[in-house]
């Protein structure tokens, strides 16, 4: 992209800075490979949340249950593909309990068909899900598939929100990422969204989490 020195500047460019400018603008879909590091293009967030905080301290429900309307909510007609850089929402702190900022970013989601409610649902329902695995309970259940763990499986019948049997258990990482599964396969990839976890690292020490939302 063009540097602020650039912008209405009446001298014509050299046509390896043009190449280099339209390299750059075809952005590359962003890869949460091990060593990666996250985006830095941020769209214009709304901040909610210290509203949502406030509900999550007295919510008593579970992830999924019921299903998010946006499950069942039709896509919009017409969705453009790679319409926006990668952004990341960062986690509040290096605990996944603790959850994400509630950062809605109306301009590229409602283009999307995702709305406010559907993000901030999305949201809240990861940090649920990782309270419940705290507890050794699963928001997700048997929706997505978890290895066994060797020696001492006992074979159950899973339920959402059923208690973990020893031989199956989920870290809560391992639980927020199959409940970003079930919204990506559900609701955002066929809006053309994806959104995916990844580690954040400063001086090779973990300090939080970021979600990773691409256009597809």
């Amino acid at each position: 992209m063009s540097s602020p020195s650039q912008v209405g500047s009446g001298s014509p460019k050299p046509a390896d800075s043009t190449a280099r400018d339209a390299a750059e603008d075809d952005l590359p879909q962003y890869s949460n490979a091990c060593g990666s590091s996250p985006p830095r293009w941020q769209p214009r967030f709304e901040d909610l949340t210290s509203e949502s905080l406030g509900r999550l301290s007295h919510v008593d429900r579970r992830p999924l249950d019921p299903p998010p309307e946006c499950f069942s909510t039709p896509s919009p007609l017409r969705v453009r593909s790679n319409d926006f850089p990668p952004f990341r929402i960062p986690s509040i702190s290096d605990k996944l309990i603790d959850g994400f900022r509630v950062l809605y970013p109306r301009d590229p989601l409602e283009k999307h068909g995702i709305t406010q409610d559907d993000w901030v649902r999305f949201l809240e329902d990861l940090v649920i899900a990782a309270r419940l695995a705290t507890q050794g309970l699963s928001a997700v259940g048997s929706r997505v598939p978890v290895k066994p763990l060797p020696a001492r499986c006992l074979f159950i019948t899973w339920t959402p929100g059923a208690a973990y049997d020893i031989a199956f258990q989920r870290s809560r990482l391992g639980e927020v990422k199959a409940l970003i599964t079930v919204w990506n396969e559900s609701a955002f990839i066929r809006r053309k969204v994806r959104v995916s976890i990844q580690v954040r690292e400063e001086q090779g020490r973990k300090s939080g989490y970021d979600l990773i939302v691409e256009s597809l």
